[in-house]
C-alpha cells in the first residue's frame, strides 16, 4: 500500500448508486454490514540505512462517524521463505517498525500478522523488487494551469510496472503583516510572524502506469498531477517529491482494480469490493477480507522546486475575499475582536479581518520545512 498513508475506510462506501425516480437508492450490503476487516498499509524497505513501516487500521461502515480504528498490539513479523523471522515493534498505535534488515536479493518473504483476538493474515511470499531511479520531473503551463509530469526508464526492461505518490508543499502569504493580537483580552505585541506559511498536501489518488506493451521498459512525460493557474499553491513557491514504486503485476493489477473502485463513478457494471483481491489473506477465513498488497523492495524519490517567478503572470486566488482595513479603538477592537495590522495612533489601531493577517487559518504552518530552498 502506500507511503505514509493513513488509514483508509472500507472501500465499499465510493460505490453507492443513486438511482432517480421512484427506484430506491441501491445500497451494497458491504456499506451497512457491521463487518471490520484489516487493512494494511506498507513495505519491507531494501535500501540499506532504512525504516521498514508497516501500519494496520480497521475498515468501519458508511454510517459510521467515527476515525477508523487501528490495529494495536498485534504480533508483525517478515518471514524469508528460508525461515528467518523478523518482529517488528509496535511505535505509534498501529505503526510497527523494522530497522537495521534489509533484504536478500534472491530470497522470497511474507507479512504475517497476529492479532490480539488470534486471528492470523499472511501474505503471498514476493521476492525484492529494485525501482530504478526517476529520471527527471518536469512541468509546462498550460491553458488551464500547471502540468507536472515524471520520467524514468529500466535499461534492464524488467520493472515494467509502476506506481507512484507524492507530497505537494507551498510558499505562502497574508495579504498584511500583523504586529499585535489579542491576548487574554488585552492588545500584546506578537511574539513570532505569520505572514509567511507553508501549506503541503499528499497525493490521494492511486497513480500506476505500465510499459508492457511498449519494445523499451521507458516511462516518458507521465502525468502526475495539475494545478490550477489560480490555486494558492502557485502563490510563491511550490515543491513536489515523487515517490516511484516498482510493482509486480500482481501487484499493478491490484492497484489498478482499486483505482477503479475508488476513482470511478460506480455502476452494476464496475467491479465490486470482493473482487478486489490482495495478496493478504485470513489463515482460516476466504470471508475475512484484508485490503492492502504486500511488497518488498526500494522506492525511489526526487524533488523540485518551482517559482512564480518560472510562470506566467497568473492571477491567484487567496480565498480571502476583500480584505476591508478600517481604524478601530483600543475599545472596539477588544469588543470586536479582529484582526490587527498596526498601531496607527495612540488608542487608534488599523484593523482587517483574522485570515487576512494570520497564514495558518488557510491550514499551513509558520516554521519552515527542513528540506526548503
Amino acid at each position: 500500500m502506500g507511503f505514509k498513508h493513513t488509514s483508509i475506510k472500507f472501500l465499499a462506501w465510493l460505490l453507492v448508486l443513486l438511482v432517480s425516480g421512484c427506484v430506491d437508492p441501491y445500497r451494497p450490503p458491504e456499506i451497512t454490514s457491521p463487518a471490520s476487516y484489516l487493512v494494511v498499509n506498507g513495505f519491507f524497505n531494501s535500501a540499506a540505512g532504512t525504516t521498514t513501516t508497516i501500519q494496520l487500521s480497521r475498515t468501519q461502515n458508511l454510517a459510521d462517524p467515527k476515525a477508523p480504528s487501528a490495529e494495536t498490539k498485534a504480533i508483525v513479523t517478515i518471514e524469508s521463505a528460508h525461515k528467518d523471522i523478523y518482529t517488528l515493534k509496535e511505535g505509534t498505535v498501529g505503526s510497527y517498525t523494522l530497522t537495521g534488515v534489509i533484504p536478500v536479493a534472491n530470497e522470497t518473504y511474507r507479512l504475517h500478522v497476529k492479532t490480539t483476538k488470534g486471528t492470523e493474515y499472511y501474505s503471498d511470499y514476493v521476492p525484492v523488487l529494485t525501482t530504478p531511479p526517476i529520471d527527471s520531473i518536469t512541468w509546462h503551463p498550460d491553458n488551464e494551469g500547471l502540468q507536472i509530469n515524471v520520467n524514468t526508464h529500466d535499461p534492464k526492461n524488467n520493472t515494467r510496472y509502476y506506481r507512484y505518490e507524492y507530497e505537494s508543499t507551498w510558499e505562502y502569504y497574508s495579504e498584511y503583516t500583523s504586529s499585535f493580537e489579542i491576548k487574554n483580552n488585552k492588545i500584546v505585541d506578537r511574539t513570532e510572524s505569520v505572514f509567511q506559511c507553508w501549506g503541503s498536501e499528499n497525493s490521494s489518488t492511486i497513480i500506476t502506469t505500465t510499459t508492457n506493451r511498449l519494445s523499451q521498459d521507458v516511462v516518458s512525460q507521465f502525468p502526475i498531477t495539475h494545478i490550477p493557474s489560480t490555486s494558492l499553491k502557485l502563490q510563491s513557491k511550490y515543491s513536489i517529491l515523487i515517490r516511484q514504486f516498482g510493482l509486480s503485476q500482481e501487484g499493478f493489477n491490484y492497484y489498478d482494480q482499486l483505482a477503479k473502485i475508488t476513482q470511478s463513478i460506480g455502476s452494476i457494471f464496475d467491479p465490486q469490493p470482493s473482487q478486489i483481491t490482495g495478496n493478504i489473506h485470513s489463515s482460516v477465513n476466504d470471508g475475512d477480507l484484508v485490503l492492502g498488497f504486500f511488497r518488498v523492495g526500494t522506492v525511489e524519490s526526487k524533488r523540485i522546486f518551482i517559482r512564480k517567478a518560472q510562470l506566467p503572470a497568473w492571477y491567484t486566488n487567496n480565498g480571502l475575499g476583500s480584505c476591508v482595513v478600517d481604524t478601530m479603538s483600543t475599545g472596539d477592537v477588544l469588543k470586536e475582536q479582529p484582526g490587527i495590522i498596526s498601531l496607527l495612533v495612540p488608542g487608534q489601531y488599523l484593523t482587517t479581518s483574522e485570515p487576512c493577517l494570520d497564514c495558518r487559518l488557510r491550514g499551513g504552518v509558520i516554521k519552515k520545512p527542513d528540506f526548503w530552498e
